[in-house]
Formats: C-alpha cells, structure tokens, sequence
C-alpha cells in the first residue's frame, strides 16, 4: 500500500471518551486516530511523543490505534477547548523540535456554527461530517480559515 493509499494521521482531542471513539470509527478509513486525548494538557504532554514517531509514556485514553510510525498531520480539538487550550497545544507542538512549518495543524472546532449539544449522536454525526470536510480540504493543499497561523476552523 502507498502512502496516498494508507490512512493519514490524525489526533483528536475531547472531553469524553463516549464522542471519541465514534468519532474515531467515524473519519475511518480514509484518516486514522492514532490517540484520542482526553484534555489539552494531556494532549500537549502526549503529542510531542507522537511527532517522534514514539508512543506517548502515559496516556490519557487507549481509543486510537496507537499506529505512531506516521506522525499525524493534525490535531483536531473539540467544541469544549478554548483559545487557551489551543494555545497550550500550539506551543507543545511548536516546541517539538521539528523544522518551522512541519508540525501538525490545528482544527477548531468553530461553535458560532449551530450544532446539537454533545454528547447527542447528532453532535457526533455532524463533528465527523464537518471534520472530514476540513480534513479533505487540507489533505488537497486548499486554504482553510482560522484564528491564526497553524490553527483552522472545522
């Protein structure tokens, strides 16, 4: 299988693990959730291991398929993060050590667009549906919005 053909790699950071892991099976088989994380302190601790292709030596879930040889391309945060929580991430990714440009991107979850309250099957529905269109668009080199440098609006 070539690399095109493989999964991409992604992490997903939530609050509960009842909307990880249908999310996870949810933006199969084209992206893998190698971790699910449960926080942003978690997650900044957790995927700077990931980005060295080792797994992390705590982990705050086991959802994932813990398939690390591939660092993940993104780190998508759920509607309970804020711009703190995302800054927290941004800078452990930053300071990973990898060359400026080649870390992760950051999909936010952008909650001025109406959706159910989580963690209703139909948040789940509609968080796999507009994840996956972010993803795909990223994946395809097209521009994406967001906040600020490195973190975009899903």
């Amino acid at each position: 299988m070539t690399d095109l053909q493989r999964p991409i790699p992604v992490v997903v950071c939530g609050k509960a693990e009842i909307v990880g892991k249908p999310v996870a099976q949810g933006l199969k088989p084209e992206y893998d959730v190698i971790l699910f994380c449960l926080g942003s302190k978690p997650t900044a601790a957790e995927v700077p291991y990931l980005l060295q292709g080792q797994a992390p030596p705590t982990q705050s879930s086991y959802i994932g398929s813990g398939n690390y040889a591939r660092p993940p391309v993104a780190v998508i945060m759920g509607a309970a993060w804020d711009a703190a929580d995302v800054a927290r991430v941004r800078a452990a990714l930053l300071g990973a050590g990898l060359p400026a440009g080649s870390e992760p991107v950051i999909l936010r979850n952008d909650t001025s667009v109406p959706a159910p309250r989580p963690p209703a099957p139909e948040y789940t529905a509609q968080l796999i549906r507009r994840v996956r269109a972010a993803l795909d668009k990223l994946v395809c080199g097209e521009p994406l919005d967001g906040p600020e440098d490195g973190v975009v609006w899903y």
